[in-house]
C-alpha cells in the first residue's frame, strides 16, 4: 500500500493544476494574515481570531469540491482507462488500491491545508485547531466521496464533467438545505456536510463517518468488477 500511496500523492503534485491550487491557498493565506495583523480593528474589540482562518474556511467550504475533482477526478478510472489496472491487481489486492490511492490524495490537501493554517497561525499566535479540524473533516468527505465517484462512473471524462457539475451544486445545495427546513433538500442537509459545519462540535464525526461509508461503498464496487 505504501507504494500507491507514495505514488498518488507525487502524481497529485507534479500537475500544474495542484502547484497553483497550493500557491492559491498560500498566497490568500498570507495576504489575509498580513492585512488583519496590520488592521487589528477588524478582529473587533474583544477579538475574533477566527477571522484569520475566514479565507481558508471559505475556499475549502466553497470551492473545494471543485479543487478536489478538478485535481483527482481520475483517480481510480484512470487506471482502468490507462489498462494499468490489471497490474496493480495483480501486484496487490483491491483493498490495498482503493485505500492507498485515497491515502495518497488525502495527504495532499491535508498538506496544502496545513501549510495555509501555519502562515495565518504564525501571524495570529495562536492556532485554530477548532478551524483546521473543521477543513479537514470536509476535505476527508470530498476526497471519499471523490474515490466513489471515480469508481462509478469509469472514464475520465464522464468524472470530469461530474465533478464539475457536482462542484458547483454541492456547495449551493449543501449551505441551502443547512439553513432550510424544506423537506425536499433534506437529503442535501444530511448527506453534504455543511449542516455538520454549521452545527460544529460533535456534529463533525458524521461527514467523517459519511466518508468512510464511501470508501467502503467504492471498495465493493470494486470488487465486483470485472477488470
Amino acid at each position: 500500500m505504501i507504494p500507491i500511496i507514495r505514488n498518488e500523492f507525487f502524481h497529485t503534485f507534479k500537475s500544474f493544476k495542484s502547484i497553483a491550487i497550493v500557491l492559491f491557498f498560500t498566497l490568500t493565506s498570507f495576504l489575509t494574515a498580513t492585512y488583519l495583523a496590520n488592521h487589528p480593528e477588524l478582529l473587533g474589540d474583544v477579538g475574533n481570531d477566527s477571522a484569520y482562518t475566514s479565507s481558508i474556511k471559505f475556499l475549502i467550504f466553497f470551492l473545494g469540491f471543485l479543487f478536489v475533482f478538478a485535481v483527482s477526478h481520475d483517480i481510480i478510472n484512470r487506471e482502468i482507462d490507462y489498462q494499468t489496472i490489471r497490474l496493480l491487481v495483480s501486484k496487490t489486492s483491491r483493498f490495498n488500491i482503493i485505500a492507498g490511492k485515497f491515502i495518497g490524495s488525502f495527504l495532499f490537501w491535508v498538506y496544502s491545508t496545513s501549510i495555509s493554517f501555519l502562515i495565518v497561525s504564525l501571524y495570529a499566535k495562536s492556532w485554530f485547531f477548532l478551524d483546521y479540524l473543521t477543513v479537514i473533516t470536509v476535505l476527508f468527505f470530498i476526497t471519499c466521496f471523490n474515490v466513489l465517484l471515480s469508481t462509478v462512473l469509469t472514464r475520465p471524462s464522464m468524472t470530469m464533467f461530474a465533478g464539475i457539475l457536482l462542484g458547483i451544486l454541492c456547495p449551493v445545495l449543501g449551505f441551502w438545505a443547512a439553513f432550510s427546513n424544506n423537506w425536499y433538500l433534506l437529503p442535501f442537509k444530511y448527506l453534504l456536510p455543511y449542516y455538520y459545519v454549521v452545527e460544529s462540535g460533535r456534529y463533525l464525526v458524521v461527514p467523517f463517518l459519511l466518508g468512510l461509508l464511501f470508501l467502503t461503498a467504492s471498495y465493493f464496487m470494486f470488487t465486483r468488477r470485472d477488470l
